[in-house]
């Protein structure tokens, strides 16, 4: 009688061994791949959103102050600035828009600003109406290629017209536009443009 003879146990040969170490070490390095590219995605996406997060607080914070602008009522011989003004620098790459904003509960009517300077949008506050002394200067907004400010006002026939200068030429700075456009150009997101109107 003879007995059957029994498989000799059989393991992975050096070949299939190496094959599999390289398809895992393959399978490792996508992965790790797939994981750096989302790290970096997020990170770029993160850093698109502040940016777009800080041009809407910029521009909210223009329209509450241009919102609030408040026309005195001058007298022919006064000499008080205009509640709006439009300053450009001797270049006329900088501008300043100065302007007579109502404060909250208590405050009364403070003189403000936005400045464009050294690719940097300004939020300026003097402490009294007349922009006497040194305003608080706040950063606004970086990376600003220009800033342009246009005024839209309409006359007696419903035409209406619009400057790059305000208070127009003949104006005793008493009156206010119908409207106020901005125009942002942005380096990295192009030309924003925001029209405020104000009656």
């Amino acid at each position: 009688m003879s007995t059957p003879l029994r498989k000799a146990a059989r393991g992975m040969t050096l070949i299939e061994l190496l094959v599999a170490l390289a398809l895992f070490s393959v399978l490792g390095m996508l992965t790790w791949r797939a994981t750096a590219q989302m790290i970096d995605t997020q990170a770029r996406v993160s850093s698109e959103v502040e940016r777009w997060r800080s041009i809407a607080r910029a521009i909210h914070l223009i329209e509450l102050e241009i919102l609030q602008v408040a026309a005195p009522a001058l007298p022919a011989t006064s000499t008080a600035s205009p509640a709006l003004a439009l300053l450009r620098s001797a270049n006329g790459a900088d501008s300043e828009l100065r302007l007579i904003a109502l404060g909250g509960e208590g405050e009364g009517a403070r003189r403000v600003g936005f400045r464009f300077s050294n690719a940097q949008l300004e939020w300026l506050i003097w402490p009294d109406r007349e922009a006497l002394g040194a305003p608080e200067t706040y950063p606004l907004l970086q990376d600003v290629q220009a800033v342009r400010w246009y005024f839209l006002t309409t006359d007696v026939g419903s035409t209406q017209t619009r400057s790059a200068h305000w208070p127009l030429a003949g104006g005793k700075g008493d009156t206010l536009p119908a409207a106020i456009e901005l125009e942002l150009d942005l380096s990295d997101a192009g030309t924003i443009t925001r029209l405020f109107a104000l009656r």
